[in-house]
């Protein structure tokens, strides 16, 4: 049945939702209270040398566009149809696996509440972007 569903989705609005979700993100951590705390919490040296941007965005946004692809299935099998629909999707999932994830890596690493809220809250915008653009699109 989940195979199935890739017939469904639409590549573009994947596209689409992966980048929107980037520029969310590129925005979200570059604020400059929000910036400063998770590099501190993440223990992220902002005034040395940086590795090239393409060593840290590929990876990004490889991730970025697999997980739409999953959000994409789960838009399709569930079948939201209003753009509140992709929200309460994405905000949902955003809590299930960005905020839960963020609290696991917390209990593990400790780098702080600061930390976890900033990606976790991160998380719960995101998935709520990508699945209510994927709703929409659809």
């Amino acid at each position: 049945m989940i195979l199935d569903l890739f017939g469904e989705l639409n590549w573009l609005a994947i596209v689409v939702a992966t980048i929107a979700w980037f520029a969310f993100s590129a925005i979200w951590y570059s604020i400059p209270p929000l910036s400063k705390a998770w590099a501190k919490a993440a223990g992220v040296d902002t005034s040395g040398e940086v590795p090239p941007l393409a060593l840290l965005f590929i990876p990004t946004l490889i991730g970025y566009f697999i997980t739409t692809v999953v959000i994409g299935l789960l838009v399709a099998g569930v079948g939201t149809e209003t753009v509140s629909d992709g929200i309460i999707l994405g905000v949902v999932l955003g809590i299930g696996f960005g905020m839960v994830g963020a609290l696991v890596n917390q209990v593990y690493e400790s780098k702080g509440s600061s930390y976890f809220l900033i990606n976790g809250i991160n998380a719960v915008i995101a998935y709520g972007i990508v699945a209510a653009i994927l709703t929409v699109w659809d």
